[in-house]
């Protein structure tokens, strides 16, 4: 599985969790993980804009670029979890199996988007 592929599971799995708290309900659909993460993302994007001081500021156009931020930052922590792991793997002899990357995912009610770490 790549690091994206990774981390977006990393990213379901906190939905999921902020979902139960929240009160809603992660949908999966048979168009696929990656069509089902937007979506709820989207849906997860659009309760915080409203639960929040965002939503005073942002209408729901909002919650798409809160995805499409979210989403390029999981691309460029993969390909930099892509070559830390390379450079891992061949100074320390260790084996990819053995590293594991943790994702933090932290709220920013003013500017209504996702900050990953």
């Amino acid at each position: 599985m790549s690091y994206l592929e990774q981390f977006m599971q990393q990213w379901k799995a906190y939905l999921k969790q902020q979902f139960s708290q929240c009160g809603l309900s992660y949908i999966e659909t048979d168009s696929g993980d990656s069509v089902d993460l937007k979506a709820n993302s989207l849906v997860y994007f659009r309760w915080l804009r409203m639960a929040s001081r965002a939503g005073n500021n942002f209408d729901e156009s909002r919650d798409g670029i809160a995805w499409v931020m979210l989403e390029k930052q999981l691309k460029a922590l993969a390909e930099k979890a892509e070559k830390g792991t390379f450079d891992l793997v061949s100074k320390l002899h260790l084996e990819e199996s053995q590293i594991q990357i943790v994702l933090n995912f932290n709220y920013d009610d003013e500017q209504h988007i996702v900050y990953v770490s």
